[in-house]
């Protein structure tokens, strides 16, 4: 009966969905993170060539990390009805066309595993600075990053704006994503991870709260 109601009741179905993809998503990240072998500082060519299955997991983990924000950031715009709407319907569809195209950047660590293992490291890194023409710079990373990264912080803002959070939502969104970006940058692995740590306890506190939520709320948001 309850599984019926969930699947059939579109209010149930989607707030759940959202509030779970707002937990999944930065847990993916931080697991994502702790696998990654380029995190222990060692050099990136031969971390990805001496750990393919490290690194072929960790590509995946982000993948689904930056796939699962999608759902939870729908769903945070739809409850933004009045105060902060412009926000979050402009941050909204900015945040989802940057996740999507994060995510999709993803895919080129298992080319890197490939190269790395094949070429010598200097070609491998050649032939991967190459190919990142123009046009992947312009319509794939530069979206896909200015959309994930401070998109999320805006959509949070316009959600705190409409009452929805307290304003420790967008505040812990902002150091979580400033020390993971940090941290990811300079290789260092207790920032790499801690970043992400943040962002599971900020996204998930309102991913419970929209798991908890009643339908009518949901339905009704004003």
């Amino acid at each position: 009966m309850i599984v019926h109601r969930f699947f059939t009741n579109p209010d149930t179905f989607r707030r759940t969905a959202a509030g779970v993809s707002l937990i999944l998503a930065p847990l993916c990240l931080l697991l994502g993170m702790a696998v990654d072998p380029t995190e222990s500082g060692a050099d990136e060519a031969l971390a990805y060539a001496n750990n393919p299955a490290a690194t072929g997991v960790s590509a995946t983990l982000l993948h689904y990390a930056w796939i699962l924000w999608v759902p939870g950031v729908i769903g945070l715009v739809h409850l933004v009805r009045r105060k902060g709407v412009v926000l979050a319907n402009v941050a909204g569809a900015v945040t989802v066309l940057g996740l999507i195209n994060f995510s999709a950047l993803m895919v080129s660590d298992f080319f890197d595993i490939v190269l790395f293992q094949r070429l010598p490291a200097a070609q491998a890194e050649q032939i991967m600075q190459d190919a990142a023409q123009p046009a992947m710079v312009a319509a794939w990373q530069m979206p896909g990053m200015i959309g994930s990264f401070l998109g999320l912080v805006l959509v949070s803002v316009a959600y705190a704006w409409a009452g929805r959070a307290g304003w420790w939502f967008p505040a812990g969104v902002l150091v979580g994503m400033l020390v993971w970006l940090f941290g990811a940058s300079s290789w260092n692995l207790v920032l790499g991870l801690a970043g992400p740590v943040v962002l599971l306890l900020v996204f998930g506190a309102v991913g419970v709260s929209l798991i908890r939520m009643d339908d009518r709320e949901w339905s009704s948001a004003t």
